[in-house]
Order: C-alpha cells, then structure tokens, then sequence
C-alpha cells in the first residue's frame, strides 16, 4: 500500500536549495481573507490604521498589530510608502500579519500576486515564470521573495528558470557573500551552462569537497555534476562516498539528496544507475537505510527488502519509533508484492 501510495503524490519541492518547504509572502497573500497597505493611526500611536483595501474587507475593527520605531521613522521619512497586513486564519483566531513594505517595487508586486493568484491556482507554471523574471531584482523584498519561490519549487521547474538570467549575473551571485544562503539555487542554474568554463567550476568544486570532506553546498554541487556528467556523475559520487567507509554522515546525506532529486524529477533516466548506486551505499553505509528506502517507496521498488530487514534485526538503537515503523512497512509491502509475481 505504501509503494502504491506514493505513486500519486505532487511532485516534490527540490530540498538543494530550502531543506523544507517555507512558505512565502505571496502564499501569506493567497491565504489571507484581508490585505490592506496602512500606515500609523493618527488616533493611536505606533498602532496600524488602513490607508487602502487591496483584498477583503477590514471591517470597522482596530488592527491591533504593534508599529515599531523603526517603521515609524520609515514610514514618516517616505509619506508615500506603507505596509502590507494580511488578516489570516489560524484555527478560530483571526489575526493580522506584517507581509512588507509597499514601496515603489514592492506595491506592485502585491498587487500583481492579487490579480494573478487565481490564475497561478489552475497555471501554477505561471507563478514560476513570474517570480522567476524577478530573480536579482534591485529591491531586497522582491529578490528574496523571488529566491524563495524559485527555491522551493521542484528541481525541473528549477531548471526552467536558467533562461532568466546570465552567465554573468549567475557568477556576480555566486561570488557575492551576501546571498550565499541563496547559493545552491544559483549552482543549480549555474549546471544549465553549456560553458566548459563552467562546467569545470562544478567538477572542481565537487572534487574539492570530497577532498576535504567539505559538506558546504556539496548538495548543489553534487546535483550540479549529475547534470553536466549524467551517468558519471553519478558514478563519481558512487565511488568518492558510498564506497568510503569514513565519510561522514553529513556527506552522506548531501548527495544522497543530489541523487534523491535527480531520481524524482531531474535525469530521471539514471533512476536504474542511482538504485544500483544506493545498493553500494546500504552495503557500505546501513545506517543509511531510512534514506534509500524514502526514495525507493516514492519509487515504488522493492530491491533491497532483504538488505533492509538485515539492517533491521541488528536493532540499530538510533532509529525513532516512525523511522522504524516506515523501514517495516517497506520490508512487509516488498515482500508481499514479491509474494503476488511468484
């Protein structure tokens, strides 16, 4: 049942980039019954009063959302600025959210992501490409916003969105400290290059950290060298980390997600070489096993049933009760479906 199961859920977000999914201002706009763009309540000091209704109806009730000094001083420095609140729903509570500062950038920016929710519900492709023709904007809220979107989305989606930028403006992120937790997206977009240049920063960078047992962006650079070497690349990994017995942990699961991605929904025609890879590793690396078996249940293969259930009666005393239960339910659903072919 569980190998049956997984064949009908939604394509996963990419974990490279975000290791969980975030949600973002634009899904705190979606979801909110309210929006409005306010300012200070010249009846309430360092209180919010709305200025403009941009979704829903605010109704006659005070905001009662703290405006700090510092958007104070802003607020009172630039007159023609204001705050985006969104009212969302948590439970039977209704309470107000700061979402920005609608600015000349970010205003309309909201209100575009008003206009267009409803289309993106039925064209979520259409919310990609918005928000990817924002990646490196000028202003910080609507770069970070864009980056989390792109971020999150699924790693063929990713791909989609090299033709947004440059060569050049790829490398000016890459090389700029201050958007180094948005790194692993822009190494992803990097691997799209058909520069040999850049193709060897990638080798380079894989090799340097397997070198020195670095686990910084290894994920991206390990997905990155699946992407320019195909089949070798997953080769690389095979025998620069599942054939070690002293890796670490931590760089274990780097490129187990490398491949894990790839697997899902990038060159989804190494799936056969990944498995075999992962076979190298359950023999290397046991302890890897709640890892394997989450990619060959979404899968929907039974291969290494025997090698799991051996892992399993060792007892390994660092898996939790869930982890356990889900290695049995692979072990058990494998081996019934080998039962019913025989």
């Amino acid at each position: 049942m569980a190998l049956a199961m997984a064949g009908s859920l939604p394509a996963p977000a990419c974990q490279i980039c975000i290791p969980f999914p975030k949600k973002s201002a634009a899904d705190y706009l979606i979801e909110a019954e309210t929006v409005v763009l306010a300012r200070e309540d010249a009846e309430r000091p360092f209180y919010f009063a709305t200025v403009a209704t941009l979704k829903g109806d605010p109704g006659d009730e005070k905001i009662d959302l703290f405006l700090d000094s510092t958007t104070r001083r802003v607020l009172a420095t630039y007159p023609q600025h204001s705050i985006v609140l969104a009212r969302l729903t948590d439970g039977e509570k209704k309470m107000w959210r700061r979402i920005g500062t609608a600015d000349k950038d970010m205003g309309p920016v909201v209100k575009d992501i008003l206009a267009a929710s409803a289309v993106w519900e039925k064209e979520p492709e259409q919310r990609i490409t918005f928000f990817a023709r924002r990646l490196g904007h000028d202003n910080p809220q609507v770069s970070t916003l864009a980056h989390l979107e792109i971020a999150r989305a699924p790693y063929n989606e990713i791909r989609d969105c090299s033709g947004f930028l440059s060569r050049d403006e790829i490398h000016t992120f890459l090389d700029n400290i201050r958007y180094a937790d948005w790194h692993p997206l822009y190494i992803l977009l990097l691997a799209q290059s058909d520069a040999p240049a850049d193709h060897e920063l990638i080798r380079d960078s894989f090799g340097s950290a397997a070198r020195f047992g670095s686990t910084l962006r290894l994920a991206a650079w390990a997905t990155a060298l699946i992407e320019i070497e195909d089949g070798k690349g997953v080769a690389k990994i095979e025998e620069r980390y599942f054939r070690k017995a002293a890796r670490k942990p931590e760089e274990l699961l780097a490129v187990i997600q490398a491949l894990s991605v790839h697997g899902t929904n990038g060159h989804t025609h190494l799936r056969e070489r990944i498995i075999a890879a992962y076979g190298t590793l359950l023999e290397n690396h046991p302890s890897m096993a709640p890892q394997v078996v989450r990619d060959l249940t979404a899968w929907k293969r039974t291969e290494f049933a025997s090698e799991i259930a051996a892992y399993l009666t060792e007892k390994p005393t660092d898996l939790d009760f869930r982890t356990t239960l889900q290695l049995r339910t692979y072990v058990r659903s494998a081996k019934a479906i080998s039962d019913g072919r025989e």
